[in-house]
């Protein structure tokens, strides 16, 4: 299932914002844990220095017996859960032994002691956090605290250490808050930064995107281009500006097409015109050419063109009928005058003459590659065939002749009848219609007779405006 930008652009945003998030949680607990670790240090540091101070003016001050009486009251601060002396050996050499309020001296101590430096342990996953740490003292002349005045040391010798435990429950479990708190604010943020980029994308990038859609389609289809060009960002306003300008374009070149086609339109039917009389001009040659009566090749359209009506051929197929019908007699310029123009009935030799005019009239028109001429070759050779199959030259029958040949035949013939020739008179039109009935199935398709018989007073019409019984 296909998304749209803003949902394809969230998720691509989403991993990213929420890696991003939880590596900022964790930079920040981790330096948050550590500032508050610090802070717990510093104020371990800050008891262990004041414990140290203490323990030396009671020292000086000769109140050594009541050390124990002031460990007791640091150790009453809030979060201390104990603080204990532990003296080293070189100071138990000295002083001797005590046991108030100190730590016996262990390996493991001893340890942290050499090591000169505070030792801290934590324990921060317990129900009770607690921080725990071993600071030693260091034998020094500096300052105010000399330390070699009592002590009989070497400079820089481990006195001993105070051994604090501190309570951080309260200090980690405010940690936790604050950093649930911080978890909470990203998480408010990063949601506001998705809400904030869908609402972008969908103002910034779709709706522009549906409106220059609107747009091509308004420039397309020529529609009323107001309020689809008003945008927000440069972008979009340019992406707009250069669809109108294609649209002018697009005018400009659609008007000047439309002058061509017009221009063509005009060129090709002033072509076509010329094409038609120069083929209709060529079958009035050869009608005076043979003495046929006046005005012949324009009767044997115009019945053409009726019968192909009623016989329900298409427009496109009736101009072409009528355009190619004039040359049905073209190979009659290959007869002999003397055949061709005999007053008297022809001998069975000048009849097999005067009948290759069909074949002569194929021959000279079947070479092109026009339509049109191809037509007429097709009714050249075939409008003296007949439906019985006892015609020329081809003795072909019933629907294999085409149906133009069969057209023509029909408006040769009934021309030739109805009209005074050189070798006849005209028949009477009545006497006309009875022949075809008779040729009926014979000479002629029978469904064009039955056309011609039933719309005879049409053909007859025809007969009255083209025929003035003139001979050339």
């Amino acid at each position: 299932m296909q998304k749209n930008i803003t949902q394809i652009t969230i998720k691509r945003l989403l991993p990213l914002l929420l890696s991003l998030m939880l590596l900022s949680i964790i930079v920040i607990g981790l330096n948050f844990r550590s500032l508050v670790l610090m802070s717990m240090e510093e104020h371990i540091l800050s008891i262990a220095q004041m414990t140290k101070a203490s323990l030396t003016a009671h020292m000086k001050a000769g109140m050594m017996e009541r050390r124990a009486y002031f460990l007791n009251e640091i150790a009453e601060v809030p979060h201390v859960k104990s603080l204990m002396i532990i003296r080293s050996n070189e100071v138990n050499e000295q002083f001797g032994n005590s046991s108030s309020g100190e730590k016996k001296m262990d390996p493991y101590l001893n340890g942290i002691l050499q090591s000169k430096e505070p030792y801290f342990t934590m324990t921060e996953w317990d129900e009770k956090a607690t921080m725990r740490a071993v600071v030693p003292y260091i034998a020094t002349s500096k300052g105010n605290l000399n330390c070699l005045q009592c002590h009989h040391v070497p400079e820089n010798t481990v006195l001993g250490a105070i051994d604090i435990e501190l309570d951080i429950t309260e200090y980690r479990n405010g940690a936790w808050t604050y950093l649930l708190i911080l978890f909470g604010i990203i998480s408010f943020f990063t949601i506001a930064i998705i809400f904030s980029t869908s609402h972008v994308i969908e103002q910034f990038v779709r709706k522009p995107l549906l409106e220059l859609i609107q747009l091509a389609k308004a420039v397309f289809f020529r529609t009323d281009l107001k309020g689809h060009t008003m945008f927000q960002s440069e972008e979009f306003t340019e992406v707009a500006s250069q669809f109108l300008k294609f649209g002018e374009e697009l005018k400009e070149r659609e008007a000047r097409i439309e002058q061509r086609t017009i221009e063509f339109q005009s060129l090709n039917n002033e072509i076509d015109t010329t094409l038609k009389e120069t083929l209709f001009a060529m079958g009035e040659a050869e009608e005076k050419r043979s003495n046929e009566t006046h005005n012949h090749t324009r009767r044997v359209v115009e019945y053409s063109r009726l019968l192909g009506e009623l016989v329900g051929l298409e427009e496109l197929e009736i101009d072409l009928l009528t355009t190619a019908a004039p040359l049905h007699d073209i190979g009659k310029i290959g007869i002999p005058d003397s055949i061709l123009l005999k007053p008297g009935k022809l001998d069975k030799e000048e009849r097999a003459i005067i009948e290759m005019h069909a074949t002569i009239g194929y021959d000279i028109l079947k070479h092109s590659e026009r339509n049109v001429l191809q037509t007429a070759a097709i009714i050249a050779h075939e409008h003296h065939e007949r439906w019985d199959g006892l015609g020329y030259p081809m003795g072909i029958k019933r629907e294999e002749i085409h149906i133009f040949g069969r057209i023509v035949a029909i408006a040769d013939v009934f021309d030739a009848l109805g009209t005074k020739r050189v070798y006849k008179e005209a028949w009477p039109l009545e006497e006309v219609r009875e022949y075809f009935k008779q040729e009926r199935g014979k000479a002629f398709d029978p469904q064009l007779v039955d056309l011609l018989v039933q719309h005879y007073h049409q053909f007859e019409a025809l007969y009255n405006i083209h025929y003035n019984d003139e001979m050339l």
